[in-house]
């Protein structure tokens, strides 16, 4: 028997018992009581930092079904340690909709823990999520100020949808969880309005259990902040929420047990349209949810993001060394810096990253697993076919300069045919995919893409 099969014979029940939301004038607190019987139990908090104007005005009961939903979210991280086949929610009701919505969230957004762990997830009744009985709660129908909140994480894409919104004119405020340094630097920068910030820990309990062997691994952590969002727009009083996923996220890594494996998927276009509708008919009837760079690959990004070089200096999405640096040594920040390399000058490239990462012939072994040589790494970087059109541009850069190919473009020349050929490079950085931004937002979006420069 498996440690999963022990683990699910052992604990056959996780239980989303209660929260409660601790609110003062200095701080919000949301508390959440799981439990996995017979013996282990969970407590993690979640604190809500006020701002200069205080707290929105919004009646317990909305406010209240907002948290319960953060808790849904929040138990996925808990769940997971073992697994259970059956999630009783006793902290509020759902409906038989709702409740097929969530599992198939579960499903979708845990595809990355089922592959590492080597877990039948397709099996029939593989987990059934049990709701209270009683009415659900209804969604919140009252206007809200029309102005939005940004999620900001430090890296690049957020940082480009700060600066458009910025220069639109638009009003927004920028939300962050656990802030960075990157982070807090984008956000001032971007706008002079207070942030809103938002603290979570993982409990520690949770971390002992890794430690004894208990299962872990990948949570949709988008899918986390997008019902984080639907929190802050009741507690700060916003009507929408804007995030800055790309298309390119609509790629799977690899295929497992017949279903794609998506590292992104709460960062895909299904989820967005999926969470949009969700949070119109069961949290806040008149709010939205939409990626402002969602018709956007990466490679579309880099090149939009070169015309902001006042964020250079300051954004970071090293999945290794976090907020401090760039590592340089992997998938995140090859991807990053080659769907950059052609729209910026190498000099300003190295002043970012440290150094040529072109030059780093270890890098090459990176390269692979992005170019499709091997599996698509488990991170958030650009699709195969756009590695492959920034590696064109990029070699028809250099030999254009009349300098020798780095080690990693020499590799790529001499490995992958269709680098010697633009056109891929070319359909992508043309094209536009589909999206849910509101027209206003949109034409400012394409007006910018117009106005974005050629290769150097």
């Amino acid at each position: 028997m498996t440690c999963f099969e022990e683990l699910r014979q052992k604990y056959p029940v996780f239980r989303y018992d209660h929260f409660q939301i601790d609110k003062t004038s200095s701080r919000v607190t949301a508390r959440f009581h799981f439990s996995i019987p017979p013996d282990i139990s969970f407590t993690p908090e979640v604190h809500f930092e006020p701002v200069n104007e205080g707290w929105y005005s919004v009646s317990d009961e909305f406010l209240n079904n907002a948290v319960f939903h953060l808790g849904l979210i929040e138990a996925f991280s808990y769940w997971k340690s073992t697994a259970s086949p059956a999630i009783e929610v006793r902290a509020g009701n759902l409906s038989a909709e709702q409740v097929h919505w969530w599992e198939d969230l579960l499903i979708n957004g845990m595809g990355e823990f089922f592959y590492r762990n080597d877990i039948d997830f397709t099996a029939e009744g593989f987990v059934r999520m049990i709701p209270a009985a009683g009415a659900a709660s209804v969604a919140y129908t009252s206007t809200l100020p029309q102005r939005s909140l940004l999620t900001i994480g430090g890296g690049r894409d957020s940082a480009l949808a700060a600066g458009l919104l910025r220069d639109s004119g638009h009003r927004f405020t920028c939300m962050m969880l656990n802030p960075s340094s990157a982070a807090r630097n984008i956000a001032s920068h971007a706008t002079t309005a207070d942030a809103v910030v938002i603290r979570r820990a993982i409990c520690p309990g949770l971390l002992e259990l890794n430690r004894r062997g208990f299962l872990n691994g990948h949570t949709p952590f988008s899918a986390y902040l997008a019902f984080l969002g639907a929190v802050c727009m009741l507690l700060y009083g916003y009507s929408s929420v804007i995030v800055a996923n790309e298309r390119s996220s609509d790629e799977a890594n690899v295929r497992y047990r017949g279903k794609d494996i998506n590292h992104q998927y709460s960062k895909s276009f299904r989820f967005e349209r999926l969470f949009d509708e969700y949070l119109q008919k069961y949290l806040v009837t008149n709010g939205r949810y939409f990626s402002y760079v969602r018709p956007l690959f990466e490679f579309q990004i880099g090149k939009l993001f070169s015309m902001f070089p006042a964020f250079f200096s300051l954004f970071k999405s090293c999945n290794r060394n976090r907020s401090d640096s760039w590592c340089g040594q992997c998938p995140k920040c090859l991807s990053v810096f080659l769907t950059m390399y052609p729209f910026v000058p190498r000099s300003t490239l190295t002043t970012i990253f440290g150094s040529d990462l072109f030059d780093r012939v270890e890098n090459v072994s990176i390269l692979r697993e992005l170019a499709g040589f091997e599996m698509k790494p488990f991170e958030c970087v650009a699709t195969t076919a756009e590695v492959i059109g920034a590696l064109a541009l990029s070699a028809a850069k250099v030999k254009a300069s009349g300098q020798p190919l780095p080690a990693v473009l020499q590799w790529a020349s001499q490995n992958i045919a269709s680098v010697a050929d633009t056109r891929i490079a070319t359909s992508i950085l043309v094209s536009y995919g589909p999206h849910r931004i509101p027209q206003e937002l949109e034409s400012f979006l394409t007006k910018a893409l117009n106005r974005s420069p050629r290769s150097l």
